[in-house]
């Protein structure tokens, strides 16, 4: 079988906000899947959301011939990172916006200011695209050469290459970040886990059962549990 292997490179800066620090508001170099899907164009969510909840399983329901993995760091080099600072402009998602005879903030002197660190320019991130059905060949059709993502929309382009992979049995080690809601069978020993929201990663972990060993060069191979569902624990 093949996967898609994609090399996310950032165009200009993207930022999530991973977690904040009083003022500063940090980006982690993880994209997480729950990030991908809308990217890639697999999923689609409300045009106009006055919820505010995410409806990620619902959004993904007809989604089950694919897998898309979280983006994590390429082996070998470090994310390029830029800090700025805002005095006057708004961070939030979504402002109401009152006419001028309702504004409750109207005789309010309100600062907004604070400082973002966000992934630059050229930052690349790895993941990985496992089809249950579609040829990679069709996989790879359906995948945009450039995608929008964070807060700030922020552009990044994708390297698609092809890679051969193998269904295994056996013991293994996870080497690239599953979601932890992914698979319902949590790791045997040797676990790295990674605090992000909206759902933690698994950056590392021995499992016993069948797996997906992806090789690359250089006799680097990636190893996933075979037959992951996005957010599986969570339908």
């Amino acid at each position: 079988m093949d996967v898609l292997e994609a090399t996310l490179r950032t165009r200009g800066e993207v930022t999530f906000t991973s977690r904040e620090v009083g003022r500063l508001a940090d980006t982690e170099p993880y994209i997480l899947n729950t990030a991908l899907y809308y990217a890639l164009g697999l999923a689609s969510g409300r045009y106009v959301d006055t919820s505010y909840e995410p409806t990620y399983v619902e959004d993904t329901a007809e989604v089950t011939d694919v897998y898309v993995s979280p983006a994590a760091p390429v082996s070998g080099s470090a994310p390029n990172y830029v800090t700025t600072t805002y005095n006057a402009t708004s961070d939030e998602y979504a402002e109401v916006n009152y006419s001028a005879q309702d504004d409750p903030n109207a005789k309010q002197n309100l600062p907004s200011y604070g400082r973002r660190r966000s992934l630059a320019h050229s930052t690349p991130l790895r993941f990985f695209v496992i089809s249950r059905g579609p040829s990679a060949d069709k996989l790879d059709d359906r995948l945009p050469q450039y995608v929008r993502l964070g807060k700030k929309r922020g552009k990044a382009r994708l390297d698609i290459q092809r890679r051969s992979a193998t269904r295994k049995s056996g013991q293994f080690r996870l080497n690239h970040p599953i979601g932890a809601y992914d698979y319902p069978t949590p790791p045997e020993g040797n676990v790295v886990t990674k605090s992000m929201k909206p759902t933690p990663l698994v950056l590392q972990g021995d499992y016993t059962g069948k797996y997906v060993s992806i090789d690359r060069e250089d006799d680097d191979r990636v190893r996933f549990p075979a037959d992951l569902t996005f957010l599986a624990t969570k339908r």
